[in-house]
């Protein structure tokens, strides 16, 4: 299976890839991750990475819900449950994860709870491979917000299993919309939104980071909301003395935002192609301004 390497800060920046051709700004059945792969050792060996892949595969479930998949958010809530068995081999404390890093994508579809989480993080320095899944993919459920955020996951209670079970009885029993509303209940009883972060820097990198991997995947829309909030976390710094030294190069990151928007309005493969490379170059220039704070 064919895999894309999301691009963390400890890790090298993805090269790009362009058709002529301007894809929809969708996802389909037949680009979601097909969920059978093993427990890898990285999720046996550290309950972080274990957390991270069980919220993951539940909110991958209910995007397949949402295309009306049953079979594949079926293999997803298998893939919890196995993630599960093993998040409850370890101690209490290590069942509550802080700071991780995760995409929190808006998609298009009746539900009553909008956001969908897929963490990005699976240890300081390791690159993570996400097959191709929402956050990639293109035709059929439309992307209508994206951006990073950092995430507390907390498994210390055992309701897990019973959320899981909830939701396949509802799979049974053809009432897709019940399961996703479980699902989603399930996310929202495990993970908290830090409302802190380190700094405005990484915001900017980190959407950043996103928006170039949507692009990858050819999926504009997502990355164009992606560069929006990596603008907000730029005007943050403009306004802020601590980056007083950098204001030249923040002045002319938000030019290079803004032209990209524009180009991904026109729907301009090469021109969005060489507004990327110049984004690559700010991309480590942010980061050496996070090492800084």
């Amino acid at each position: 299976m064919k895999t894309k390497i999301f691009i963390m800060s400890s890790a090298i920046s993805t090269s790009l890839m362009f058709s002529q051709a301007y894809a929809a700004d969708n996802i389909t059945t037949s680009t979601v991750n097909t969920a059978t792969t093993p427990i890898s050792k990285e999720a046996l060996a550290d309950p972080r990475v274990a957390a991270s892949s069980f919220v993951e595969h539940v909110n991958y479930a209910r995007v397949a819900l949402a295309m009306k998949n049953s079979d594949l958010a079926s293999q997803h809530i298998t893939q919890a449950r196995n993630m599960v068995a093993v998040i409850k081999s370890v101690t209490a404390e290590q069942r509550r994860i802080t700071a991780v890093e995760s995409g929190r994508i808006v998609y298009q579809y009746d539900t009553e709870y909008k956001y969908h989480y897929f963490p990005i993080q699976t240890g300081p320095v390791q690159v993570k491979k996400m097959s191709n899944g929402p956050i990639w993919a293109v035709n059929d459920l439309a992307v209508t917000d994206a951006d990073i955020v950092y995430l507390t996951l907390d498994l210390t209670n055992d309701k897990a299993e019973e959320f899981l079970s909830e939701t396949e009885k509802s799979i049974a029993a053809g009432d897709l919309k019940a399961a996703d509303i479980t699902l989603a209940k399930l996310t929202d009883a495990i993970v908290t939104v830090d409302s802190k972060m380190a700094v405005p820097s990484d915001k900017a990198r980190d959407n950043i980071a996103l928006a170039r991997n949507f692009i990858a995947g050819k999926n504009y829309a997502g990355a164009s909301y992606a560069l929006k909030h990596a603008d907000e976390a730029l005007d943050e710094m403009q306004k802020s003395d601590t980056y007083k030294t950098h204001q030249p190069n923040i002045i002319a990151i938000r030019k290079d935002v803004s032209d990209l928007q524009t180009y991904i309005t026109k729907k301009d493969p090469s021109m969005i192609q060489k507004a990327d490379k110049k984004l690559d170059k700010w991309w480590s220039e942010l980061k050496t301004w996070s090492q800084d704070k």
